[in-house]
C-alpha cells in the first residue's frame, strides 16, 4: 500500500479506503484543512462511486489525496459559479429571442442549459456554505437572509418549468427578457456577499 498526501508519502492506519480517509481527516483536522480529492490507482473517486469504493481494501493500492482549506475551497467554488453568471444571462437572452423567432425547440434546449447553470450556483452555494460551517440563515443581504433568495430562484426555476408546461411561449420569452436579467445582477451581488462572509470568518 502506498499513500500520498498532496504528493507526500504518508502513512495512515487503516485497512479500506473508508478506513484511511477517516485517519487522514482526523489527521487534517489540526490544521483546518479537508480532503477534496481521493484517487485510488491514478483514478479520481468521487461522488457515488466513493460511497462505493469505501469498503475496498487498499493493501495493493496506491491512495493519493488532495487536500485543502475550507474556506479556500469554499471562495473558489463560489467565485468560478459567479463567473458563470453571465453564461446564464446570455442564455437567457438568446432563448427569448427563439421564442421570438418562433424556434420554440431551439429555445427549450437553451434554458436547459440556463437553468444547468443556476442548479450548480445553487449547489456551490449550499455546499460552500456547508463545508465551512455557515448556515445561510446568517447572511443577511439586503435585511433578508440568504435562503429566502434560494428559495426565490427554485421558485422562480420552477416557474419556467410551469410556463414551458402549459406552452406559453410568449409569457417565457417575456420572463427570461425582462426579469431574468435582474435576477442575474442580484444573484452576482449575493455571491460577491457570501464571498466576503466566508473571507471574514
Amino acid at each position: 500500500m502506498a499513500i500520498y498526501l498532496d504528493d507526500q508519502p504518508t502513512e495512515l492506519a487503516g485497512a479500506n479506503l473508508g478506513e484511511v480517509l477517516v485517519s487522514a481527516s482526523e489527521g487534517l483536522a489540526g490544521d483546518g484543512r479537508v480532503v477534496v480529492e481521493v484517487m485510488l490507482d491514478g483514478k479520481v473517486v468521487s461522488g457515488d462511486e466513493l460511497g462505493k469504493h469505501q469498503d475496498e481494501s487498499v493493501s495493493d493500492a496506491e491512495v493519493r489525496l488532495t487536500s485543502a482549506e475550507p474556506k479556500a475551497l469554499a471562495v473558489s467554488a463560489l467565485s468560478q459559479v459567479r463567473d458563470h453568471l453571465p453564461q446564464a444571462g446570455a442564455l437567457h437572452e438568446q432563448a427569448a429571442e427563439q421564442l421570438q423567432q418562433d424556434n420554440p425547440a431551439e429555445a427549450l434546449k437553451t434554458i436547459a442549459l440556463a437553468i444547468d447553470v443556476w442548479m450548480q450556483t445553487q449547489e456551490a452555494v449550499l455546499g460552500s456554505a456547508g463545508i465551512v460551517g455557515l448556515s445561510l440563515d446568517e447572511v443577511n443581504v439586503d435585511g433578508e437572509p440568504m435562503t429566502a433568495f434560494t428559495d426565490e430562484l427554485i421558485e422562480r426555476l420552477h416557474g419556467l418549468k410551469d410556463l414551458i408546461t402549459a406552452g406559453d411561449t410568449v409569457a417565457l420569452a417575456d420572463t427570461l427578457a425582462y426579469e431574468w436579467p435582474a435576477i442575474v445582477h442580484r444573484w452576482d451581488q449575493l455571491i460577491g456577499e457570501l464571498i466576503e462572509t466566508i473571507e471574514q470568518r
